[in-house]
């Protein structure tokens, strides 16, 4: 075998992994997922975890919104799953703006808002208090048919604050 490749062997071993399993850390274990919402409709889109979907796509984002002409205003609505005692269920949601100006190509982000958006779905936080009605329909919406056995084990509460109340009877 040749040199390289032995050297690339031993350094994959040498890696430390992504998570740790400590069962006291409450951080573990969940898993994000991300929801595009524009005008009352969503969409699951886990590429805008990473900055990555077909919306971002092209689009030179800054720190500030001055001087952009917000075209499209989307909201990223991170959601943490976790699993429970009889399985998966919603454990967290939060929501970060998301301004584009197509046209101009540019756009405006808060990473750190995004990223303390993920952390606080993670540490089982639901906050969607600013987005409008529709729009949390909608997130509802999209939740409970990705998975309906996960919406039925979510804790009441948490359903509730993620919309329940504003869907449609099935």
């Amino acid at each position: 075998m040749p040199r390289f490749n032995r050297d690339i062997k031993e350094r994959v071993q040498l890696t430390l992994p992504l998570a740790f399993t400590r069962p006291e850390d409450p951080l573990l274990g969940a898993t994000l997922v991300g929801i595009l919402v524009k005008d009352g409709q969503a969409k699951v889109d886990d590429a805008v975890l990473h900055g990555r979907s077909d919306v971002e796509r092209g689009i030179r984002f800054s720190g500030s919104p001055e001087g952009l002409a917000p075209e499209e205003r989307w909201s990223v609505v991170f959601v943490a799953m976790k699993k429970g005692p009889e399985g998966l269920l919603y454990h967290g949601a939060s929501w970060a703006p998301l301004w584009i100006d197509r046209p101009g190509r540019r756009g405006y982000r808060d990473i750190a808002r995004s990223v303390n958006c993920m952390s606080d779905a993670i540490a089982g936080l639901v906050e969607l208090g600013e987005l409008d009605a529709a729009d949390r329909r909608a997130v509802a919406e999209v939740l409970r048919e990705r998975g309906r056995d996960v919406w039925s084990r979510t804790p009441d509460g948490t359903r509730r604050l993620l919309g329940e109340d504003l869907l449609r009877p099935e």
